[in-house]
């Protein structure tokens, strides 16, 4: 597999009048798990076809283990790649359909025996070896779509671009589940694309947030909700996204806006910050009390607050919020974190 970065990348598509984008830095390592995550219109789509080979950079470079790729096209890169629709040969059985990328590499019979044992065993395709593409499942037929991905010793890199968009939501995270299991099992460097925060976040070891603007934070899962760089990111990742309100609000000096996430408040009818409550959704119980999500309109804008509900029918009521934690923002980046008592 191959350690990957992306240094100073600028891309502008011919004729376009800006750079799609412009110094873009990212560094994914051998054997990571990384996501992209991004809205529709971020790129995502641009920077996977640099990393295969499909667009070469206008300015900077693409390096593979620190080879300089840039202008290597991508028959020669060893770059695996799975889409959104399962790509396969409809008369081919799912063992002939894995097996063909060996075959055109020439491979001899035991390896390919081999590899397809390996790669059939860790997709739990096995029982349909024999099978044709038009009895498969949608779940079926994206397995055997990453086997042929994976099938190949010397791909250094796998790209998922939206690889589950097609897939039932009831069965999502049987993918993903198989996805992460494959990936840890093997060390494969795999690039997941993304508009679904949930996918990303539960499937790679790091995330990039990718916008118009560029890369704004590349961290753990856990470090992109908990701690954004950026208010952009802590109002895209999380449902709902984070609350944002002027630093006054809750008397943190030395920035302009804080921000936090809805179960890092509570209701507390003493509390200074309150307002009139515009809705609540009661999402279960929580030790004999009901649970969910209450939004306030207050003089500095609406709060969501997550957690036990001191009962039903809330809405239009005065209700204060005790908020315990927070992030501070300078001009949309962050500048400090802290707790509230």
């Amino acid at each position: 597999m191959a350690a990957v970065e992306l240094e100073n990348v600028t891309f502008r598509y011919p004729g376009a009048a800006a750079d799609t984008f412009a110094d873009l830095n990212l560094r994914v390592a051998d054997g990571e798990a990384h996501a992209l995550l991004g809205a529709s219109g971020a790129g995502k789509t641009t920077l996977l076809n640099l990393l295969s080979g499909l667009l070469v950079p206008s300015g900077g470079r693409v390096l593979f283990d620190g080879a300089d790729v840039s202008a290597v096209p991508g028959r020669s890169r060893s770059v695996a790649q799975v889409f959104q629709f399962p790509v396969l040969y409809e008369s081919l059985s799912v063992e002939d359909n894995l097996a063909f990328p060996l075959r055109v590499k020439q491979a001899s019979r035991g390896q390919i025996e081999e590899r397809l044992r390996i790669v059939c065993e860790e997709l739990e395709l096995t029982a349909l070896r024999t099978a044709k593409p038009r009895s498969l499942s949608l779940f079926e037929k994206q397995l055997v779509a990453v086997g042929k991905a994976l099938v190949r010793p010397e791909v250094s890199l796998v790209l998922l671009d939206e690889p589950l968009t097609a897939v039932e939501p009831r069965i999502k995270w049987r993918l993903r589940q198989s996805l992460r299991r494959v990936q840890a099992d093997l060390g494969v460097t795999m690039i997941y694309v993304t508009h679904d925060q949930t996918e990303a976040l539960t499937f790679a070891d790091r995330v990039s947030v990718l916008t118009t603007q560029g890369i704004l934070q590349t961290d753990t899962p856990e470090a992109i909700y908990r701690s954004p760089n950026h208010e952009f990111v802590g109002h895209f990742v999380g449902s709902p996204g984070m609350n944002f309100l002027a630093s006054a609000a809750l008397g943190v000096d030395g920035a302009q806006r804080v921000g936090f996430r809805a179960e890092w408040a509570e209701l507390d009818p003493h509390a200074p910050l309150r307002g009139k409550v515009t809705r609540e959704r009661v999402l279960g119980t929580r030790d004999g009390a009901p649970f969910g999500l209450v939004t306030i309109d207050t003089a500095h804008g609406l709060v969501t607050v997550r957690g036990k509900l001191p009962g039903a029918g809330l809405r239009g009521h005065d209700m204060g919020i005790r908020v315990q934690r927070y992030v501070a923002f300078v001009d949309g980046l962050k500048v400090a974190e802290g707790e509230l008592v």
